[in-house]
Formats: C-alpha cells, sequence, structure tokens
C-alpha cells in the first residue's frame, strides 16, 4: 500500500505523542542546569510549538500550557525589564514549579 499526501492519524498520533515525549526527556536536564532561564525559554518555546502544531493553535491543550506554565516576564522583586523572560528559579511561578506543572500537563496528554 503506497500513501501519498497525508499520514494516517494512527501513525501522526503516536509520531505526536514522541514529539511531546522528547520534551518530557528534558525537564531533568533543564532541572539540573541550575535551571539557566535562556534554556528553560528555547524549552518552553519548542513546547509550545509542538502543542500548536499537534492541537492547533487555538486548542484547549495549548490555552492550559500556557495559562499553566507560560506566564511571562519577569515576577515581583527582580530587577529589569518586565518583558524579558529572566525568571525566578523558585516560588509558584519560578522555572522550577513551572517545570512541575508541564511535566504533569505533557505526561497526561501523552497519557490521554
Amino acid at each position: 500500500m503506497v500513501l501519498v499526501g497525508r499520514i494516517p492519524s494512527m501513525a501522526a498520533s503516536i509520531a505526536d505523542k514522541a514529539r511531546i515525549e522528547e520534551q518530557i526527556a528534558l525537564i531533568p536536564r533543564l532541572r539540573g542546569t541550575g535551571p539557566n532561564p535562556f534554556e528553560y525559554d528555547q524549552w518552553y518555546a519548542r513546547t509550545s510549538e509542538i502543542l500548536k502544531s499537534v492541537f492547533g493553535v487555538e486548542a484547549d491543550e495549548v490555552a492550559r500550557y500556557e495559562r499553566d506554565v507560560g506566564e511571562t516576564g519577569r515576577m515581583a522583586g527582580v530587577r529589569g525589564n518586565a518583558a524579558n523572560m529572566t525568571l525566578n528559579i523558585h516560588g509558584k511561578w519560578g522555572i522550577l514549579e513551572r517545570l512541575d506543572r508541564a511535566e504533569a500537563l505533557l505526561r497526561e496528554l501523552v497519557a490521554g
């Protein structure tokens, strides 16, 4: 059987889950690097791109990811430009807590 054009949905689903699992696999390294705000920002952006391509830009899954993980800008008490992505490490909106929420959500999406 020769497939032209679209990948069958079962194969796409497996491939999509694998892409999400690759992002999950990067979380321990992110935690271990400090975590580094620049590396976190790159990981966050790539994960967002993957979720938008898998579920669609307007999807509930993407909105939930952005709501739970994607609060942008500096947090209270951090000096500098409010639009800068330098984040605290600790606290509810610190990188470590964001990674915890992201990991839980991504695992749920892969399982579901």
